[in-house]
């Protein structure tokens, strides 16, 4: 595979009046930049939807409460489902031209809106309404399509190697660092293995770490390629994912991995919430879920190992969702400050916490009354800032079947019923039935 250039990378809420400023109305959706102007008495209404439960909702009432304290002229009609029907209810107004002036967005649906021309290009108001302050370019560059920005992170996080300290502890093994090989992470599972072997249950390193696709997108990221080509085609090939996949082939075929047979029957959980694995491979904001079904607080988190010749990482902070402003919005620049106040305000941050991923900005992350979660996620973000280099890849339309399609081969290839080749194969002919 020849290295290419990373790319820069329901229950209707009632409405309350929030400020906005403008000459007139509330700016429609081809305002210039010189034309971008806002002042207090504007007046306007912009809907607002999101995915989430009445939590959540609770939540967004406080956080447009203290919008309304500053704009008190803009109506904001506010809407949410749970995850399913949200993305039912947004594909129907898609297809009439008619989304809510500002949509939450999730990364694996961002590409396909943006190609449809669903979602508004928000770079006229970055001098103005939408200046972003505190938000990186590797940040942003995850809400950017065609050189257009379509979506601004209101949280993120990061790939990330957690540990049980709690078990490592047990059995007298150094902690996971953040200058480890693949190789070295090899070592460290079987010497989890022998040191647990007679435990009952018996305790794991990990569990087969080629199992989920992100980590291939770590892999692919670390060795300077990119991941998906800009009209969403895959820019790897099926050898990338056979050698992949046999790097870990000799833990696998000599059982050194977590037994499979033990984590269907955990499914969806696996060995490391059990309490049975010692290392797991996730973005960094699950820490909450690492320490409330393992039971405890002790989780260490580190980066994911390096790449074999390679002294630096590769990271990118993921969006856990984003924000965007629809192109059939008469209200955009209503909508664009909107948007700036969400994903900057520190009020904001700390009403959520890490509940909607990491405040994508300092003044915000530093805002959060922490829990023992947000202080693992928050303390490993700040130690890998200067390695969040790049930005996510931009997903295509479709990503979430070919994720899902990946573990289901994975549990085949754990099994025994298929070969590395094989896994390629059929994944390749997924893609091919998904992106068309």
């Amino acid at each position: 595979m020849t290295k290419k250039r990373l790319p820069a990378l329901v229950a209707l809420a009632g409405a309350v009046t929030l400020v906005l400023a403008g000459c007139g109305g509330g700016g429609g959706s081809n305002a210039a930049p010189e034309d971008i102007t806002f002042d207090e008495d504007t007046t306007a209404e912009i809907s607002f939807s999101w995915w989430g439960n009445e939590d959540r909702a609770d939540r967004f009432e406080q956080v447009v409460a203290l919008f309304n304290e500053q704009y008190p002229n803009v109506e904001v009609v506010r809407n949410f489902n749970a995850w399913g029907d949200y993305w039912t209810a947004r594909n129907t107004e898609a297809a009439g031209k008619s989304l809510p002036d500002v949509v939450m967005m999730d990364a694996g649906y961002l590409g396909e809106y943006a190609s449809k021309g669903l979602l508004a290009d928000l770079s006229p108001y970055r001098d103005s309404l939408l200046p972003l302050d505190g938000i990186t370019d590797q940040v942003l560059g995850s809400g950017t399509v065609d050189d257009q920005l379509v979506g601004v992170p209101l949280g993120t996080n990061a790939w990330s190697m957690m540990y049980n300290k709690d078990l490592l502890d047990q059995y007298g093994i150094d902690y996971p660092t953040d200058d480890m090989t693949w190789d070295e992470l090899d070592d460290f599972i079987l010497e989890v293995n022998a040191a647990g072997a007679a435990s009952d249950p018996k305790i794991y390193g990990a569990e087969d770490y080629t199992g989920g696709l992100p980590n291939f997108i770590y892999h692919l990221m670390q060795s300077g390629n990119a991941v998906f080509e800009e009209d969403g085609t895959p820019a790897f090939d099926e050898d990338d994912v056979v050698d992949y996949l046999d790097s870990a082939s000799s833990l696998r075929e000599d059982g050194e991995f977590y037994p499979v047979e033990r984590s269907v029957a955990l499914s969806p959980s696996g060995g490391f919430l059990a309490g049975e694995a010692a290392i797991w491979f996730n973005f960094s904001t699950t820490v909450l879920q690492g320490m409330t079904d393992a039971g405890t607080e002790n989780i260490g988190m580190v980066q994911p190992p390096l790449e074999k010749g390679e002294k630096e990482h590769v990271l990118a902070p993921k969006p856990s969702m984003l924000l965007s402003v629809a192109k059939n919005s008469d209200q955009q620049q209503a909508a664009a400050a909107f948007v700036n106040f969400l994903t900057t305000s520190p009020e904001v941050a700390k009403v959520f916490g890490t509940s909607l991923g990491t405040p994508p900005t300092e003044e915000g992350r530093a805002a959060i009354d922490q829990t023992p979660a947000d202080t693992v996620n928050l303390d490993y973000l700040a130690s890998v800032d200067d390695e969040l280099t790049a930005s996510y890849p931009i997903l295509p339309a479709g990503y979430g079947t070919i994720e899902a399609k990946w573990g289901e081969l994975h549990e085949q290839l754990r099994y025994g019923d298929l070969t590395t080749k094989q896994f390629a194969q059929e994944l390749f002919s997924e893609i091919s039935l998904v992106l068309g």
